[in-house]
């Protein structure tokens, strides 16, 4: 027997807003795991690659895309490491499917800077005794939201994007700064407070 028209119709709804749901909801962002090693010299990244191909680059000071130099590059599948080829500066490839690529690159000046070719959900973690939250020598690029870790660790975490900055400091930095402003507040008072005194008496 034939299921009538009015039979079909509730299922065909159901699948149609399926659909709808599928086509507005936003894609998930890839996940990348940024740890920057002890001393601050270089980080540890594991990237999600979906694809064929994949890019190591950073900005440079106009914003070109400057290749970067990567150490211990691993192309992990779901069976294990999957060979990959250098087609260009800064670039592998491989077949075509899902990996975790993960790799070492320097840090200079306690200045981070990582970028993708499409947005991610990033994650920095920071080492014990460094962190960013003073605004005079610290700085996050915007979107990312720094919180306590585990150990005595500070991450920062980014929902969705595709270039992160950050730049990190030691306590005996934040020693020094705060020293030579407290020098340089104490200066600053000696030689504007004969000038208040004298106004003052000048005005009476």
């Amino acid at each position: 027997m034939r299921a009538s028209p009015r039979d079909r119709r509730g299922p065909a709804l159901v699948a149609l807003c399926l659909a709808l749901i599928l086509i507005c909801a936003p894609a998930a962002a890839e996940e990348a795991v940024i740890r920057v090693l002890p001393g601050g010299t270089a980080y540890e990244a594991s990237v999600q690659v979906t694809g064929s191909e994949h890019a190591f680059w950073t900005p440079g000071l106009m914003g070109e895309r400057v290749p970067l130099q990567v150490e211990d590059l691993k192309v992990l599948g779901s069976s294990g490491p999957v060979e990959y080829r250098e087609t260009g500066r800064g670039v592998i490839a491989f077949p075509e499917g899902n990996y975790t690529i993960t790799y070492r690159a320097p840090v200079r000046d306690n200045h981070l800077v990582a970028a993708f070719d499409t947005p991610y959900a990033v994650t920095v973690a920071l080492p014990e005794g460094v962190d960013v939250r003073n605004p005079l020598i610290g700085m996050v690029s915007p979107g990312g939201a720094v919180s306590s870790g585990p150990n005595g660790t500070t991450e920062i975490a980014w929902d969705r994007t595709a270039v992160v900055e950050v730049r990190f400091y030691t306590p005996d930095r934040e020693i020094l700064l705060t020293t030579f402003g407290t020098i340089w507040l104490a200066i600053a008072l000696v030689l504007i407070l004969p000038l208040l005194i004298s106004r003052r008496r000048g005005g009476e």
